[in-house]
């Protein structure tokens, strides 16, 4: 009759609250998807006849489109790998055109590619991805007056990597770089023609199913993203020259491709109770993107060895730890020769535009993966005769850190 009473008597005696350990359920990237994307690129053609011949190559640039489907699986709370297949429309052509008859083109109209990726969760909803896996493209070369086409395909194999953020629901936004090695082209041995390219893209994913799977875990963000940033950068450039004698021939063109890496700075500023930042920045980088030419005995090359920008850029935060943005502003490129009997220095300038995604990989540091192309303006080889332009891209990765913090925090995004 104790423990009746007992229990009778703690009826009436307030209770401290117990703590239960709840956990969000979060979402999984496990799902079927679907998407279109659109961008830009640069393809660089290396002919060479072995232990004759080699010249580095012929310049391509232009636009591309397509769409993709695949399939990804979450194998742990921060981890995704998956399998898609792509087909692009593409017109990155080299171009040369002639007076009075027209324009001969070539043309890599054509690709496809089924891949592998492997992402790692920067937040619940933002990943960071490796992709690479086999490709054939094809390219097209016109002749002008009616004389018809003629098309050849070649199989190789791509790398690259990009990162993909949740918008709303089901849809989701990446940006990404896609790095092309093409075999030679069978038809013209012992002549090896072998292009390589780069494109940078910009795409929406629409992703079917989706549950609950991984619990949610913290993500850095931050309350104002306003504030002084530096860092580093590094990445891959191509540029295509264009040779023009007005109005009787163009030649677009000459190619170029290598490294280049730096350090940047800047400013950003949050707009009181917005999610939009605007900021100035600049960037300083090394480069070894250039073109060679080599016969037996003798080589040549010219490339850029250093470029400079200014850009004004302008985001949209989105869930406090991931903003997308363009940027436009004006840059700097020095040219170098060797090889010709001793070589010329010549700096060129231009429009910039730029495209990327920032996000926060802690309170204070920020990784970023964007595309800048500079528009260079012409310029006289020979005066009244010969003319040159050239355009240059590079896709890149980059390191800051934001100063301040007084108003960052590390929150769950759920």
């Amino acid at each position: 009759m104790a423990a009746p009473a007992a229990q009778s008597a703690d009826l009436g005696v307030p209770r401290a609250p117990v703590a239960a350990e709840v956990m969000a359920s979060g979402f999984t990237w496990t799902a079927v998807y679907g998407g279109l994307h659109a961008g830009y690129g640069f393809a660089n053609t290396a002919i060479s006849v072995p232990g004759a011949f080699g010249f580095s190559g012929i310049g391509s640039n232009g636009w591309l489109v397509g769409g993709k489907i695949g399939a990804d699986y979450q194998f742990a709370q921060r981890w995704v790998a998956g399998v898609l297949a792509e087909g692009n429309l593409q017109g990155i052509d080299t171009v040369i055109g002639i007076g009075g008859v027209g324009n001969v083109k070539f043309s890599g109209d054509r690709r496809w590619a089924i891949r592998g990726r492997l992402g790692y969760l920067l937040t619940p909803e933002t990943m960071l991805y490796v992709t690479g896996g086999f490709t054939q493209g094809r390219t097209t070369f016109s002749a002008p007056g009616g004389l018809g086409s003629v098309s050849f395909s070649a199989n190789g194999w791509q790398i690259g990597g990009g990162v993909e953020t949740r918008l709303s629901g089901n849809w989701f936004m990446y940006a990404e770089y896609i790095h092309t090695f093409s075999n030679s082209f069978g038809q013209f041995a012992p002549l090896s023609v072998k292009p390589t390219s780069g494109t940078a893209r910009i795409g929406i994913n629409y992703r079917f199913g989706g549950g609950s799977l991984y619990p949610t875990f913290a993500a850095p963000t931050r309350r104002n993203w306003s504030g002084f940033f530096a860092g580093v950068q590094a990445g891959y450039g191509f540029g295509n020259t264009t040779i023009s004698a007005p109005p009787a021939f163009s030649f677009r063109g000459i190619g170029s491709q290598g490294v280049t890496g730096g350090v940047l700075a800047g400013y950003d500023h949050q707009f009181a109770g917005m999610n939009i930042v605007a900021g100035l920045e600049g960037d300083a980088s090394l480069s070894d993107i250039k073109t060679t030419i080599s016969g037996v005995g003798a080589s040549a090359s010219i490339g850029s060895d250093w470029n400079i920008g200014l850009r004004a850029r302008l985001g949209y935060v989105m869930g406090g730890s991931i903003m997308p943005y363009v940027s436009a502003g004006y840059g700097w490129t020095h040219v170098k020769t060797s090889g010709l009997g001793g070589g010329f220095t010549q700096s060129l300038s231009g429009f910039q535009l730029g495209a990327g995604v920032e996000t926060m990989l802690t309170a204070n540091v920020a990784l970023r993966a964007e595309y800048i192309h500079q528009f260079n303006s012409s310029r006289d080889l020979v005066p009244g005769i010969l003319r040159t332009r050239t355009d240059n891209g590079r896709a890149r990765v980059g390191i800051t850190y934001k100063f301040g913090g007084e108003d960052a925090a590390v929150v769950a995004r759920y």
